[in-house]
């Protein structure tokens, strides 16, 4: 059964009063501190208190402060030893920074809509608007929460106690505490409302389904599919910014969960076109048990669940986008995808840069999808250096987008799929380190044995040595000695032309 914690305290929940605060606390202690003492009460606000009760760590510390003007808050915050910067056009919210902590304080606000995007609002902050006031323009009632703080010791600061007027209050207005009891996201008030006020807020609840591992209210989950055409006012910056973080989840279920909310609200087919062939999609082939969609989700969950990188994620969600363009049919009626990698990575760059991913980012999932059926589970030595020569850096990362797709296959163990996987890149990290420290000193074949066979001088033999040492880093060919004057016969002539001739 959920329950109040015993203690709090900024960096997560306790089981003894904090005696000796961290810097962030301590810091926190003083900023509460100087607002009452200029007259304001002190509520700690937002995710950090959900998260905190959830036995969750938060990063980010927002206060709100009631009770005084924008001016005094401001004036008192910038008569201490902070840097205190005032964001926006009027006294409404401060950043205060004691380096390299930053915390957040704002006075009460409510919003007003202003257009059908999501930055057409109009805020206004008053210290004569009320906390439930504030609390209420809130998306979800997981976020409604409200720690008001005293502190008026400061070994006591930020501490929970049993009894005594120092102990904090939390304040729930919209039954935010039972909403995280039951593991619920519901829209505080009308979620009609609440989505046409800030349509950025239904990718915001497939984030926290993911984040939390939480369900969502069915009148919310209703309210997502009747508005999901406003999904279009939202910067493509934030959905990618938000799906990021959806990947991010250290639950599987929730990241499960949560892309088939953004698959059957209709967000995912409006974000991404591309993907609403895969929807449904019969893969008519034995080695495919799942739906197209179905078996990109659970590809993305195995990476979730192994604890994969957030690159890979990105990857396997779009590794078999090309499918649909591509199917054919042999003769006995089994479909195929042939050139789906290389027609998959073609569309997963037209969707990133519309996106607004970074170039890095491109560079890096164009590549994973369009190399995701590599390397074969049995690949030679050769297949494995010219696996680590296309991918570069990003091999690793390759090998995750190879199992987790290979484990949404049929019939799959997953026991030998991992062990065939270790085995192969165990081998990858010592074609790396090869690759890393060869050169034509180490090469099979000697100079002395060119000079011989080839009756060239001593600069032109090191042109040769260094154009095969080069072969061989590339995967180009094996460091054997018949390989290697197999390849030079080929190429010697070209290698050595005079430098500018045709």
């Amino acid at each position: 059964m959920f329950s109040m914690p015993k203690i709090f305290c900024l960096s997560g929940i306790n089981e003894e009063p904090i005696m000796n605060k961290t810097p962030l606390e301590e810091f926190t202690h003083q900023v509460v501190e100087t607002l009452k003492n200029a007259g304001g009460t002190v509520y700690q606000v937002g995710g950090s208190v959900r998260d905190q009760l959830l036995g969750l760590e938060s990063k980010d510390v927002d206060l709100l402060v009631t009770g005084i003007s924008g001016e005094t808050a401001y004036k008192s915050l910038s008569n201490s030893a902070w840097k205190v910067d005032l964001v926006g056009k009027s006294f409404g919210v401060f950043k205060v920074y004691l380096e390299p902590d930053t915390l957040d304080v704002a006075l009460p606000r409510v919003e007003r809509s202003t257009g059908s995007h999501h930055r057409d609002f109009e805020v206004h902050y008053s210290q004569d608007i009320s906390l439930k006031e504030d609390l209420e323009r809130r998306d979800f009632t997981v976020n409604t929460l409200a720690l008001r703080l005293t502190a008026a010791q400061p070994e006591r600061c930020c501490s929970w106690a049993r009894t005594g007027e120092d102990a904090p209050v939390l304040e729930d207005y919209f039954g935010g505490r039972a909403d995280l009891e039951s593991k619920i996201l519901r829209a505080v008030g009308d979620p009609k409302a609440r989505f046409e006020e800030d349509p950025l807020r239904m990718l915001r609840l497939a984030r926290f389904m993911a984040k939390l591992d939480f369900e969502v209210e069915a009148h919310t989950a209703q309210a997502v599919r009747d508005n999901a055409d406003l999904i279009s006012t939202v910067s493509l910056e934030r959905v990618f910014s938000e799906l990021k973080g959806l990947l991010s989840s250290q639950y599987p279920s929730g990241v499960l969960r949560a892309l088939r909310f953004l698959r059957d609200s209709g967000l995912l087919e409006r974000l991404i076109p591309e993907f609403k062939a895969t929807f449904g999609y019969d893969q008519k082939n034995p080695y495919h048990h799942l739906t197209l969609d179905e078996h990109i989700f659970e590809a993305v969950r195995y990476a979730v669940q192994h604890g994969f990188s957030l690159e890979s994620r990105l990857a396997l969600l779009f590794h078999d986008i090309g499918k649909p363009q591509t199917q054919s049919f042999d003769e006995k009626g089994v479909a195929h995808y042939y050139k789906h990698d290389l027609v998959g990575a073609e569309m997963v760059r037209e969707i990133l840069e519309r996106l607004k991913a970074s170039l890095e980012e491109q560079k890096c999932i164009i590549k994973l999808v369009f190399q995701h059926m590599r390397p074969p589970l049995n690949g030679s030595s050769k297949v494995l250096r010219n696996y680590v020569h296309d991918l570069g850096q990003d091999w690793p990362i390759g090998l995750e987008v190879r199992e987790a797709d290979r484990a949404a296959h049929a019939g799959i163990d997953e026991a030998s799929l991992q062990e065939s996987l270790e085995r192969i890149r165990t081998q990858c990290l010592e074609v790396a380190a090869q690759v890393a420290t060869f050169d034509e000193r180490v090469l099979a074949v000697s100079g002395l044995e060119l000079i011989q066979r080839y009756g060239l001088q001593g600069s032109q033999i090191g042109v040769l040595k260094k154009a095969a040492a080069q072969a061989v880093v590339d995967g180009e060919l094996e460091n054997e000695r018949d390989a290697i004057l197999e390849w030079l016969e080929g190429h010697k002539d070209r290698l050595l032309e005079p430098s500018g001739s045709a």
